[in-house]
C-alpha cells in the first residue's frame, strides 16, 4: 500500500496475514480434453516438435451384408451393393499446426518491491529471488490460459466437428474440418422448451444415427444448462417417465453415480446427473458441464462464456477414438547456454514447465510436454519477456461417433 507521506511503525504489535492469490484456488476443468488421447480406446497422443504439419490416415468401415447366391450358378452374381471387398482404401488428411502464444513482461523496477504473499516485510529477498518467484507465478498463469483455450478447442471438435486455428470465434472459415456427417448435427422442428418438443424421440433418432454412421453404441450424453432445465419440465418427460417411476427408465439424483468407466470424465469436471433408457433401448449416462471462462471484447470488457453451449446436447461413446496432436513452437531452438541461463534465472527446466495447482482430471490429461517455454531480454537489459507457445489439435478421428442436438430453445 502506498502512502503520500513517510510513516514509521508505532508501538502496536502487528501480524501480517498471509497474502491471498486467488489464481491458486481457481480450478481448471479439462473434461473436453480428457476425451482425447485415451489409450484404452486406441487413441493416440502425438508430440511433434519438429514437423509443421500432421497427416491423418482414415479408412472408413461399413456394415454391409454378405451376398446370398443361388446354388449351381457359374460366374459372379451381380446384385445391388455387391462389389469386390476393399480393405486398403482410405483418406489422407494433412493439416498445418496452429500456434498459441502468450507472453508476460517483468521490469527491473518490479524486483525492488516485496512479492505479495511470498515475502514478509523483513524477509528482504534478493532481486534474483523475487525474479524466480514472479516468473513462477507468470509461467503458471500462461499455462492456465493455454489450458482454457485447449478446452475451448476440444469442445469445438466434439460439438461442431471442426476446430478453429486462428480465432475461436471463427468456426466456418479458418478451421480444421473433421468431415463429420451432416446428419450428426440436428436441430429438430421444436426445441425442448416448447411443449411440442420431443426429447425422447430426438435422443432415439440421434442414437440411431450414431449407431449407423459412427458404428458405435452411444453410452453418454452431455446436456447444456438450458437444455437440462427444459428437459426436466418437458411434457414428454413428465408424463412418460417422471409419473411412472415403476418403469425405472430415468434415474436422476445425488445418489446416482456412474460406472467406473466414466471416472476420468467426472474427475475432469463433468457433473453426473444419472442414467436414462430411451424408448428404443439406448442407455445413456447424463452429465452437465457448467464451467465458465472470461471472454474479453475488443474494448477490454470481460464477459462470461461457457465451455459447453447451453443450448446443445452432445451424444457420444467412451469407446470412440479421438487423437490429440501437439505441434512445434515458432522460435529458434534453445541453445545449451540459453537453457542453462533460464534454469539459473528461473530455477526450473524450460523443457518441463511448471504446471499450476488445481488442474482437474487425471495426470495424463495435461502434460508439461504440451507447452514450450523461453524468455528473452530487451536490448537495454531492463525488461525480461517470458513466453509460452503451444500447437494443439484435437481431431475426432472417429468423427461420426459424435452427434449434437440443438434443442435448448422454446421455439
Amino acid at each position: 500500500m502506498a502512502y503520500s507521506t513517510p510513516g514509521v511503525f508505532d508501538v502496536f504489535a502487528r501480524v501480517l496475514a498471509g497474502g491471498f492469490r486467488e489464481s491458486n484456488y481457481v480450478r481448471l476443468y479439462t473434461a473436453g480434453q480428457a476425451m482425447f488421447g485415451r489409450p484404452g480406446t486406441g487413441s493416440f497422443t502425438v508430440f511433434s516438435p519438429n514437423a509443421n504439419a500432421l497427416d491423418i490416415e482414415i479408412v472408413r468401415a461399413n456394415q454391409k451384408l454378405a451376398a446370398l447366391k443361388p446354388r449351381g450358378m457359374v460366374g459372379r452374381f451381380v446384385g445391388p451393393g455387391n462389389h469386390d471387398v476393399q480393405v486398403n482404401q482410405g483418406t489422407m488428411f494433412s493439416r498445418a499446426y496452429p500456434l498459441i502464444e502468450e507472453e508476460f513482461n517483468l521490469g527491473a523496477d518490479q524486483l525492488n518491491f516485496r512479492v505479495i504473499g511470498s515475502e514478509g516485510p523483513y524477509d528482504n529477498l534478493t532481486e534474483a529471488d523475487r525474479l524466480r518467484i514472479l516468473a513462477r507465478y507468470g509461467y503458471m498463469e500462461l499455462v492456465r490460459r493455454m489450458v482454457r483455450l485447449q478446452e475451448v478447442l476440444a469442445w469445438q471438435s466434439l460439438l461442431l466437428g471442426v476446430q478453429s486455428y486462428q480465432s475461436t470465434a471463427d468456426t466456418t472459415v479458418n478451421i480444421y474440418d473433421w468431415r463429420r456427417n451432416s446428419a450428426n448435427t440436428v436441430t429438430p422442428s421444436h426445441g425442448w422448451g416448447n411443449p411440442l418438443g420431443v426429447p425422447l424421440t430426438d435422443l432415439d433418432s440421434i442414437c440411431d444415427q450414431l449407431l449407423f454412421a459412427g458404428k458405435v453404441m452411444p453410452n453418454f450424453a452431455v446436456f447444456g444448462g438450458t437444455v437440462m432445465n427444459y428437459f426436466l419440465a418437458n411434457p414428454q418427460i413428465t408424463t412418460v417417465y417422471a409419473n411412472k417411476l415403476y418403469f425405472q427408465l430415468l434415474r436422476f439424483g445425488l445418489d446416482q453415480k456412474p460406472d467406473p468407466q466414466y471416472d476420468y470424465l467426472v474427475e475432469a469436471g463433468l457433473k453426473p446427473w444419472g442414467v436414462m433408457m430411451t424408448p428404443k433401448g439406448y442407455e445413456l449416462v447424463i452429465f452437465t458441464y457448467p464451467y465458465m471462462y472470461d471472454s474479453a471484447t475488443l474494448d477490454g470488457t470481460q464477459t462470461k462464456a461457457k465451455f459447453f453451449d447451453d443450448t446443445k446436447v452432445l451424444v457420444g461413446s467412451t469407446e470412440s477414438r479421438n487423437d490429440r496432436y501437439f505441434g512445434p513452437p515458432e522460435r529458434l531452438p534453445l541453445t545449451a547456454i540459453e537453457a542453462s541461463e533460464m534454469m539459473e534465472r528461473f530455477a526450473f527446466n524450460p523443457a518441463t514447465p511448471i504446471l499450476p495447482p488445481n488442474i482437474e482430471g487425471d495426470s495424463q490429461t495435461v502434460l508439461p510436454q504440451m507447452f514450450y517455454t523461453d524468455a528473452y531480454s530487451s536490448n537495454d537489459r531492463k525488461h525480461l519477456t517470458m513466453r509460452m507457445q503451444g500447437a494443439p489439435v484435437f481431431p475426432t478421428t472417429q468423427t461420426d461417433a459424435w452427434a449434437t442436438l440443438v434443442v435448448g430453445t422454446t421455439s
